[in-house]
């Protein structure tokens, strides 16, 4: 290696061209003209060809690059096996080379080359038939058939066989005096092998290759399947396609056809299908003066021809279904692989494979297969390595332009280059890291981009403006100022050119890179003004909601929904009930954060009102760190006491539910101060109540039942019962840890009185279950049952289910039964309750599973801070 090594920096050489891997040294293709890839090239084009003196030119250049025996003097059985494959590509050239030329009445002037292959390879028939006929067409039929007998005698002699038919055909020709018969009539019909050349070292993708494998192996069938792989640019295609065609190909004895459409090349028409089908018949053998031009008749050509074959044909980068249908083989045993960007739904017999990126791991291993001195088994470079494939969000074109710049640059960390793409400008600086010469994720996503009209592409720079993770139809409705069914249009369309994923029903989503190629031409396209707007209707449509929300949740929470703008442009999402609520607030979780940061830049008072008016359900749904994180950035960017207010409000509520008992008095104290300073009355109460809590769990039960009272009194001369009744309630349980049993069943008695009057299941269903607690904490079990029956029967009205509120009450009906002497369905009753707790996230795994194994489980401390 030292040897080559020298010898190519002795040549005049710059760079490296052997490069040291793990498993031994690799030719740097990048960087050298391989003479092998050549002569394959040019072979493919001589066959593509439509004029025979090209189809010549091309094939005599091909032969041209063997100057003697590949890899003479090595005799390795892995190096003998790739001679062997190299002398035998040459002969194949040479034959198609004589094939042409006495498709051109050139057969004295093939003689003497003809004769010196023969001479080199006298076993080998079709050589030995061309010189055959060179000679009897240059009138020296004797010599044909002297050349004939040696070739039988040495058949005979070393393999104990006698010629083919073609060889016996050219003799009883010959010896009949009549015009033999050419090989053929034309160019010889070679097997065509078309593939590009595989990645070495293909990563990921295993669970796709298995299905597409079992796609293209399938039984003989019409119309032939048609593996259809689909996936936005970038996400590797193509490379899957090759690397699978490259897998099944010796099943497909009659060759393999591939194509570039173009369907996906910037600034580069398509390829029309005419075009495409003239390529094919020529491969397959046709001569160029046969090919129809008509795409009808041309396609009926390429089916007949293709009826009896066991064909691959691979159509890369296709632009829709009509480019594509033309170009279908009709044999039964013929498959075909189609890529596009498009998922290609109305192409008969396809079965879809649609790509996303690479999985961490697959994509970690690519950059480390791609830049050799990436060391995995080194923690350090690992997370480095996992960095830059987060930056680049596994996507394997953007990982491998990684790969290759750091490549070019040999003094580049991994951190140093990780450091690069994250330091962006709105994303605009990452795309431009992600750019080489030839390749860049943003030309990659213009061809999509550009095949767009005009109010998709709007709404595509819309939805990439707004921070939220992902957009409902709602929301983007709001962004287009248009209409839900238009926009679901719009965002269906999106998704069929893979700019969008509906990861879920009626929910819409951008990759990492998208949504910064998307935000690059929003500020490449749009004003301030425009963009400013559209993310304001979006963060509208949230506050329309939340107010929906909130209202549906508690009636007596109505204050909450009063602060922010009087009027908005729209109603938001059109919510039906508690479990609507709670669908709604499960699919917004990750959005609403990033949703009052935005809004928090742009008015801090519509952030509060947002704050104020989700806060409630997010408590409800035992959803305690966004409301937590929600306090938190609307504190950030407080400017009125109002603000203050939801602020402190938000994390206090989120820390008492955590048992942070302390830290939430102090938030919650703060909250009451600005609530006072406001004159908001309704707001103060809710802070006495939650006080009221917190003093409770921390024992101080004096302080407790004091702010208890006020709460109380404020409730009633504002006339809220739902919160009146909710006051009682806490009041009651301060005097079960008070050890007063009388006044707690008092208390919840009054509670449950003003609950019954109104329609409002869910605060009814808190009533009981606390009601039934104290009585069985009393010592009367079966009290306690009716009034847990009632409470699970008054959630279940509520249609607010799986909530902490079901939990409580499963918990308790299981110390119910418990009391009463039925273990069995006890525990059944806790199972039920630790597998609501475990789905809201609000116990691991491993306590569901101690639960369920206890036939007497300790409560679990939220369990026991509510009750």
């Amino acid at each position: 290696m030292s040897t080559l090594r020298r010898a190519f920096a002795d040549a005049g050489c710059e760079r490296e061209l052997i490069e040291t891997t793990p498993h031994g040294y690799r030719l740097n293709d990048q960087e050298v003209r391989i003479d092998l890839a050549e002569a394959e090239r040019l072979q493919a084009e001589a066959q593509a060809a439509g004029d025979l003196e090209d189809a010549a030119d091309r094939l005599r250049a091909a032969l041209a690059l063997w100057r003697g025996t590949a890899l003479r003097d090595l005799s390795t059985r892995a190096l003998s096996a790739s001679a062997q494959r190299v002398a035998e590509l040459r002969l194949t050239i040479a034959e198609q080379l004589y094939d042409v030329e006495f498709a051109l009445g050139r057969y004295r002037q093939a003689i003497a080359e003809l004769s010196a292959l023969v001479a080199e390879q006298p076993l080998r028939e079709h050589l030995r038939a061309l010189l055959m006929t060179a000679l009897w067409r240059s009138g020296r039929p004797a010599e044909a058939l002297e050349c004939y007998r040696e070739g039988r005698d040495l058949l005979v002699e070393e393999l104990g066989i006698e010629p083919g038919q073609e060889l016996r055909d050219l003799e009883r020709a010959v010896l009949a005096g009549t015009i033999p018969n050419e090989p053929r009539d034309e160019p010889r019909a070679v097997v065509p092998a078309e593939l590009p050349l595989g990645v070495p070292g293909f990563v990921g993708r295993g669970a796709a290759i298995g299905r597409l494998r079992e796609v293209l192996g399938g039984v003989r069938v019409r119309p032939a399947p048609i593996a259809a792989l689909a996936g936005p640019g970038g996400v590797g295609k193509s490379e899957l396609a090759v690397h699978v065609g490259h897998l099944v190909a010796d099943a497909f004895p009659d060759g393999q056809l591939y194509v570039d459409l173009r369907g996906s090349t910037p600034d580069v028409a398509p390829l029309e299908p005419a075009e495409v089908l003239g390529r094919f018949l020529r491969s397959l053998g046709a001569a160029d003066g046969t090919v129809p031009a008509d795409t009808d008749e041309a396609a009926a050509r390429f089916r007949s021809m293709t009826n009896d074959l066991r064909l691959l044909v691979v159509l890369d980068n296709a632009l829709d279904v009509s480019q594509v249908e033309p170009l279908i083989p009709a044999g039964p045993e013929c498959r075909t692989i189609v890529t596009s960007r498009r998922i290609l739904a109305a192409l008969t017999g396809a079965v879809h494979e649609p790509l996303e990126v690479l999985p961490e791991e697959d994509a970690i291993a690519l950059l480390a297969r791609l830049v050799q001195r990436v060391d995995l088994a080194d923690p350090e470079q690992r997370q480095a390595a996992a960095d830059v494939v987060r930056l680049c969000g596994a996507l394997p074109l953007a990982v491998s332009i990684a790969a290759s710049r750091l490549t070019s640059r040999p003094s580049w960390t991994l951190p140093t280059f990780s450091d690069r793409l994250a330091s962006t400008d709105h994303g605009s600086r990452r795309l431009s890291e992600l750019q080489t010469e030839d390749r860049g994720v943003r030309a990659s996503f213009q061809v999509s981009y550009q095949e767009l009209d005009d109010r998709q592409q709007r709404l595509f720079r819309q939805i990439n403006v707004l921070d939220a993770a992902d957009v409902g139809i709602p929301v983007a409705a709001a962004l287009a100022n248009t209409s839900t069914s238009t926009a679901e249009d719009l965002l269906e369309s999106l998704v069929d050119m893979q700019l969008l994923d509906s990861h879920a029903p009626g929910r819409y989503r951008a990759h990492d890179l998208l949504r910064l190629f998307g935000r690059d031409r929003a500020r490449a396209t749009d004003d301030d003004a425009s963009r400013a707007a559209a993310v304001w209707r979006a963060l509208h449509c949230y506050l329309a909601t939340a107010r929906t929300a909130c209202r549906l949740l508690n009636a007596d929470a109505a204050w909450r929904t009063e602060a922010g703008p009087a009027t908005l442009p729209g109603v938001g999402v059109e919510l039906r009930g508690r479990d609507e609520v709670y669908a709604w607030l499960d699919a917004e979780a990750d959005n609403l954060s990033a949703i009052v940061r935005q809004a928090a830049g742009m008015d801090p008072g519509l952030a509060a009102a947002i704050g104020s008016a989700v806060g409630l359900g997010l408590t409800l749904r035992g959803r305690h760190r966004d409301r937590l994180r929600l306090g938190e950035l609307v504190l950030a960017a407080a400017v009125e006491p109002f603000h203050t207010a939801v602020a402190h409000e938000n994390i206090g509520a989120a820390l008492l539910r955590w048992g942070d008992n302390s830290f939430a008095l102090e938030h919650l104290s703060r909250a009451l101060s600005a609530y006072r300073e406001i004159g908001n009355e309704a707001g103060q109460a809710v802070q006495l109540a939650s006080m009221a809590s917190a003093y409770r769990l921390l024992g101080r039960h004096d302080e407790s039942i004091a702010h208890s009272r006020a709460a109380i009194e404020l409730n009633r001369r504002n006339d809220r019962p739902t919160a009146l009744a909710d006051s009682l309630t806490s009041l009651g349980l301060t005097y079960r840890h008070a050890d007063r049993p009388a006044d707690e069943v008092a208390a919840h008695t009054e509670a449950l009185a003003i609950a019954e009057s109104l329609d409002e299941m869910n605060w009814l269903a808190n009533i009981l279950c606390n009601l039934a607690e104290a009585t069985r904490l009393a010592g009367r079990p079966a009290e306690a049952l009716a009034h847990f029956e009632r409470a699970h029967a008054a959630s279940r009205r509520s249609e607010a289910t799986q909530t902490l509120l079901d939990a409580e009450i499963w918990w308790g009906l299981g110390r119910t039964q418990a009391d009463l002497g039925a273990a069995g369905t006890a525990r059944d009753c806790w199972r039920r309750s630790a597998g609501i707790l475990h789905e809201l996230g609000l116990i691991s795994a491993a306590e569901r599973r101690e639960i369920a194994r206890s036939d007497a489980p300790a409560a679990p401390d939220l369990i026991d801070r509510n009750t």
